[in-house]
């Protein structure tokens, strides 16, 4: 892989802030694309946890299952983001394609050397793991305290702030209303009431099955925060 490659590939990634193409280079050459198409699985619990993956294009969703078979959506993944931390050996969730999507995989075992033998990757990894604490925490906190709506203005000002484009009140809304039920741990039934009530509020208007238009940014945002 040429450095100007490197570059255009790696550089969209708060992981790798930071690296010259030189730097990047020794990344470049672990490194392998991985195209999937929406709704194919990535990662699949309970899986061997031998790669990590940096998502270049798309949208991914982190789900895990009990052994009773309830489902819990755990998170969102877009564009830049870093995916494959794990507590052990095994993957203990699963990563779902939303819609067709590109990533890079990096063996775990080399790319963790790379880590340790980088400042910067350090750095980087370090401020990447803080985030995805403080994002768990604010999480727990909305399905603990707050109501319905609220729980879906979490949501909504997560994307927000989130997905690729420069028009931040114009929300995609790619996953079903079944993956934002089990997301925010409530029914279908109530996240339809959920919506309702914000559009009724004039906070959203709902443009279509997947997009919503914010209409009152403060309201969102305060009914969203975890703080």
């Amino acid at each position: 892989m040429s450095q100007e490659k490197t570059a255009e590939t790696f550089f969209h990634s708060k992981f790798f802030r930071g690296l010259t193409n030189e730097e990047l280079q020794p990344l470049a050459d672990i490194c392998q694309r991985k195209h999937l198409k929406a709704h194919s699985v990535a990662i699949r619990q309970n899986d061997p946890a031998t790669h990590f993956y940096t998502l270049i294009s798309g949208a991914l969703m982190l789900e895990r299952t009990s052994r009773s078979g309830r489902r819990q959506v755990i998170g969102f993944s877009f564009p830049g983001d870093f995916v494959g931390f794990t507590s052990g050996d095994e993957f203990d969730y699963s990563v779902v394609c939303l819609q067709e999507s590109h990533l890079q995989t990096f063996p775990q075992k080399k790319f963790l050397e790379a880590v340790d033998n980088h400042p910067i990757l350090k750095k980087n990894a370090r401020n990447i793991g803080n985030g995805i604490l403080g994002q768990a925490l604010d999480q727990l906190f909305a399905l603990g305290q707050k109501k319905a709506h609220e729980r879906l203005c979490f949501l909504i000002d997560q994307i927000n702030h989130r997905q690729p484009g420069t028009d931040r009140s114009a929300i995609e809304l790619i996953m079903s209303r079944q993956d934002i039920a089990d997301y925010l741990g409530l029914t279908i039934e109530t996240v339809s009431r959920a919506f309702a009530k914000l559009k009724k509020d004039g906070v959203i208007s709902i443009e279509s099955a997947h997009k919503v238009k914010i209409l009152d940014t403060e309201a969102l945002e305060q009914m969203a925060s975890a703080h």
